[in-house]
């Protein structure tokens, strides 16, 4: 009999941080007897030989792989609804029950090098009493947390119901850290909308709010979906895999609140550094019609006294001037305290 996996890794045919046609068909697999994995190779998994031995069997598969969808499509466990699922293109989370099983969609923080943790990361499930296959085209840390688990002595599920909730758990944790750091950001933009520049201010809650968007796009149904695992009547889930599954299913509808306070809370922000703008420009506004206001008269005044025409009073005395300035200067006082007085200024 095989031994169990000391170093994860060693006898897979592939890492799970690889992708495309680079990566074999099959990622990685084990038997599972007594809480313990044991690898499987891509020939054992594509003939099924050793199944039988154990409790049950995980095979993850490299879903850009035509070899693998080939070997999902020809397995009599798998019903094709379920095994198109595996292989289908993009989706949101969703659970289905399929004969004896459930076809699962997740989706995980995307930690592939240059990408965004909100662009989020496929993984398909399917599980019966028997078997789960599990397909992701693009690395998915969870998966690598619960191989670890499995393939430790006595360390992994003991039922597919209990691995399919463990792996929702991790891909919901994984999810947890991202929601905080939106939160945590409005937060901030709060303290600081005083203080910085409006344009650097409006620039950051923009792109918070494009984040919140996004995860909210897929959490949402996330939790929809591992709620109808907890309350399915599928008999791979007893019923203290179920209340974990309500546990993870609370845990992903409180994040989806967070998500959702967060963007009331940035659109009043936004609501907030609007009217501030809109105060400062009727504010502006309010100086210039003031100085409009002001000078008006007095331009009246000067144009008056400055027409070529014979006949301008006081051309001929020296004192004339400083007769019209006073006069300017009278009119103007009068017309800022006429202002005050009405509350204008």
């Amino acid at each position: 009999m095989t031994d169990p996996v000391d170093k994860i890794g060693e006898n897979s045919p592939c890492d799970d941080d690889e992708t495309g046609a680079d990566c074999p068909c099959l990622i990685h697999a084990f038997g599972v007897r007594d809480s313990t994995g044991y690898a499987f190779s891509w020939e054992e998994v594509r003939t099924g030989r050793r199944f039988a031995e154990f409790d049950w069997v995980w095979v993850h598969l490299n879903a850009n792989s035509a070899e693998a969808a080939g070997w999902a499509r020809s397995q009599e466990f798998l019903p094709p609804a379920a095994a198109d699922a595996l292989f289908a293109g993009e989706s949101r989370p969703h659970m289905a029950k399929l004969d004896a099983g459930i076809s699962v969609n997740l989706r995980g923080v995307n930690h592939n090098p240059g990408a965004e943790p909100e662009d989020m990361v496929s993984l398909r499930i399917w599980a019966d009493p028997k078997h789960v296959v599990t397909a992701r085209r693009r690395r998915i840390k969870a998966i690598e947390d619960v191989r670890e688990i499995v393939a430790r002595p006595k360390s992994g599920p003991e039922t597919p119901g209990e691995f399919v909730a463990l792996l929702a758990s991790k891909v919901t944790k994984a999810i947890e850290p991202y929601v905080e750091e939106i939160a945590d950001a409005v937060d901030e933009l709060e303290d600081i909308v005083l203080d910085e520049s409006e344009k650097n201010v409006r620039a950051r809650l923009a792109e918070t709010r494009r984040i919140a968007v996004q995860l909210r796009r897929y959490i949402a149904p996330q939790r929809d979906a591992i709620n109808a695992m907890s309350l399915s009547d599928v008999h791979i889930f007893d019923p203290r895999t179920r209340i974990f599954l309500r546990e993870t299913s609370d845990a992903v509808t409180r994040m989806t609140e967070d998500i959702d306070a967060a963007r009331e809370r940035a659109m009043i922000l936004h609501e907030q550094i609007m009217d501030q703008r809109s105060e400062e420009m009727n504010r502006n506004m309010l100086i210039l019609a003031t100085a409009t206001a002001v000078f008006l008269p007095l331009h009246f005044l000067v144009g008056l006294l400055g027409i070529n025409v014979a006949g301008i009073p006081g051309a001929d005395n020296p004192l004339a001037f400083w007769v019209v300035l006073g006069i300017a200067l009278l009119i103007s006082a009068a017309l800022l305290g006429f202002f005050k007085a009405r509350g204008w200024l």
